[in-house]
């Protein structure tokens, strides 16, 4: 004997007419989901496919993009979906961590800096030291010690590498970490991190410019023209301290280390000092290498540290293959999956009827 409260609620039955009543409403409110969906999306990747220079012209025609169409915040969310174009290994990477011999590095910059590559290893004692050790360097911050590279050239870090190149000489090596993108140019390459900066910037933010403030390039100067800019900063204030001091000098004199890596005798006066580290640092930063064809002008150069998250955001993104930089831009089947799931509605509506 089964209880009242026991029972089961007996289910309505509806007629065909209804059923069918009942699908069409959803069709109908389906079919105007998707045309907005659709139209928004079409209308977007339209623009992005329009208007996205192919990587290989070059970071300067890709910042332009990105901050002229490719500013629409809906751009910039499509930027960020590489992962969902349907061809997920159009822009997979195979990132690593490397120990990396610097002369085997070219700069993608135009200008190197002579007071920001000597001021730590030759106003801080202790950094010259490091430097020289041996084995591979870590240059900076914890958290912020690798230089960026992609196969042979350099993407960020370029006077942490030439601070190391200017007393450690080609053969030194240094903590890289290795986006392992599929280009290797360095006009591809630097247009990919110009997109990778804009992937990690909310609300169609400009993708930042480099600041060009005056300095003294060495790139492409002799060994006598870099001993003589070396020379005319002795004795003055840099980011580390002051470059070359006497201290300086004869803590050089008096490290058994220091003194052989610079051919330093023991009787060396301070002066004499300076001089034979003065002729061997000039020695290694003009045996740097040339920049890579394709570099940009420095304006264009990708600017990682003004990323929303800084370097480590846009390295993240671009070796997970999250950042949409060529094409194709979207998934094709986007729009037919939609179109299938209205059809199946409409096939049983359909079937319902008859």
């Amino acid at each position: 004997m089964h209880h009242k409260s026991g029972r089961k609620a007996t289910a309505r039955r509806i007629g065909a007419r209804e059923l069918r009543s009942i699908i069409l409403k959803e069709v109908s409110s389906i079919r105007e989901q998707l045309d907005i969906d659709v139209e928004l999306d079409d209308e977007v990747i339209d623009l992005v496919v329009k208007n996205m220079p192919d990587p290989s012209q070059g970071p300067g025609k890709m910042k332009d993009f990105l901050n002229g169409p490719g500013s629409d915040s809906r751009v910039r969310e499509v930027i960020a979906a590489g992962r969902e174009d349907g061809s997920i290994d159009d822009e997979a990477a195979a990132p690593q961590e490397i120990s990396k011999r610097i002369g085997d590095l070219a700069p993608t910059q135009l200008d190197i800096d002579l007071t920001k590559s000597i001021a730590f290893p030759l106003s801080r004692f202790d950094s010259l030291k490091k430097m020289i050790s041996g084995g591979t360097q870590r240059i900076g911050p914890p958290g912020n010690d690798t230089i960026v590279i992609n196969g042979g050239i350099i993407v960020d870090g370029h006077h942490r590498w030439s601070g190391l190149f200017s007393v450690a000489g080609p053969d030194g090596q240094i903590a890289a970490f290795d986006l392992g993108l599929p280009e290797k140019d360095a006009a591809s390459t630097l247009a990919a991190a110009q997109a990778g900066i804009a992937a990690t910037l909310d609300g169609g933010e400009p993708v930042p410019s480099a600041k060009v403030k005056p300095g003294t390039n060495i790139l492409g100067k002799s060994q006598e023209d870099i001993a003589n800019m070396i020379r005319s900063f002795v004795g003055k204030k840099s980011q580390a301290g002051e470059i070359l001091s006497d201290e300086f000098a004869q803590m050089a004199i008096d490290d058994d280390a220091v003194a052989s890596h610079f051919d330093i005798d023991r009787d060396s006066t301070a002066e004499d000092a300076k001089e034979a580290i003065i002729e061997k640092v000039a020695s290694n930063l003009a045996a740097m290498s040339q920049p890579a064809e394709g570099s940009p002008d420095r304006t264009d150069m990708p600017q990682l540290d003004k990323a929303k998250g800084g370097v480590e955001a846009v390295v993240g993104a671009l070796s997970q293959g999250e950042v949409n930089y060529k094409q194709p831009i979207a998934q094709e089947s986007k729009e037919s999956n939609s179109d299938l799931v209205l059809e199946r509605w409409q096939k049983l509506a359909g079937l319902i009827n008859g």
